[in-house]
């Protein structure tokens, strides 16, 4: 089959096929461009559904298995975190996986399927089962899980440091960028957890029984980052309840400091202007040091009410 798909009469017709590995019993090929005229050759070479190669072409959709006739159609989910802003960036793989075949189908250049080629041709084992390499692949998927929410959990530490100094609404926003973020992680892992589940208790002809005890340590990391999924939910749930109170706080610190400047002014209003009526002759401040009287008792009054507030720790 990858004779006839990389022969120099065809070769300029598959654009963004790569073999990356041909030996008796394992062909695996890559596609990095789906909507290139090689996806409908390898269709009609392998008798590939129709509506597996339309998902392998339409928007990112959840990872899943389809058994067919001659084959398995598995969609994985890759992701990736990025601070600046704080998303995490899903994207989608697809494998088909046959008896003595794997075919891995995906937009541009994929970090997976670089990094699982290179291991295994680092540990000199290229294998020799496609179920072998499709073990590789969704184990490497898996394990970047695990970064992708240190990332997160790092930012939300960060966050909640900078909430108890200075909360801004800058911090709100990140706080509820993060949170659709482990929502949609939380969605991908939720579906890779179902997969995995369904290799491990479903029997296949295309996986055989000696793989089993891998893919349920590979399951066995895919709940353990389900359960990290939730405890960042509650770590950000508590950042926003830590940005809520401080600026509860904050306002009625404002508050409080109006009050008291409004507590203060009430009675220098009425001194003042009790004594700023026009009439004749003016009571009390007849004398020519009336006035000092009046500024001296403005000082006293201030003062007085600033010491009784500090009295009653009400600053």
């Amino acid at each position: 089959m990858a004779t006839e798909l990389q022969s120099p009469d065809t070769k300029k017709n598959v654009k963004g096929l790569r073999t990356l590995h041909d030996a008796p019993g394992l062909l695996w090929l890559d596609l990095d461009d789906p909507m290139s005229e090689a996806l409908d050759g390898l269709a009609k070479t392998y008798g590939f559904h129709e509506l597996t190669v339309e998902d392998c072409r339409h928007g990112l959709q959840l990872a899943k298995i389809e058994p067919y006739d001659d084959y398995c159609f598995i969609i994985l989910n890759t992701t990736q975190y990025s601070n600046q802003p704080c998303e995490v960036i899903t994207k989608e793989l697809d494998v088909y996986l046959g008896s003595d075949y794997i075919i891995t189908v995906h937009y541009g250049q994929s970090k997976t399927i670089e990094e699982t080629e290179k291991r295994l041709e680092a540990a000199n084992h290229f294998l020799n089962r496609p179920d072998k390499v499709f073990h590789a692949i969704i184990d490497h998927v898996v394990d970047r899980y695990l970064p992708t929410l240190d990332a997160m959990g790092d930012t939300i530490d960060d966050i909640e440091d900078e909430l108890l100094v200075n909360p801004t609404p800058f911090h709100l926003e990140n706080m509820f960028s993060l949170k659709r973020g482990l929502l949609q992680f939380r969605r991908a892992v939720s579906s890779q957890r179902e997969l995995l589940n369904t290799i491990i208790r479903d029997e296949s002809e295309y996986i055989q029984d000696d793989m089993t005890v891998y893919f349920r340590d590979v399951y066995d990391h895919a709940v353990r980052a389900m359960d990290m999924v939730e405890t960042y939910r509650d770590l950000l749930a508590g950042g926003l309840d830590i940005y809520l109170t401080q600026m509860a706080n904050r306002t009625n610190d404002i508050v409080k400091g109006l009050t008291i400047l409004a507590t203060i002014m009430l009675p220098l209003t009425l001194l003042t202007g009790y004594f700023g009526m026009n009439f004749e002759p003016m009571p009390l401040l007849k004398n020519e040091y009336g006035w000092l009287y009046c500024t001296i008792a403005l000082f006293v009054i201030t003062f007085g009410m600033l010491g009784f507030f500090k009295y009653k720790q009400w600053l």
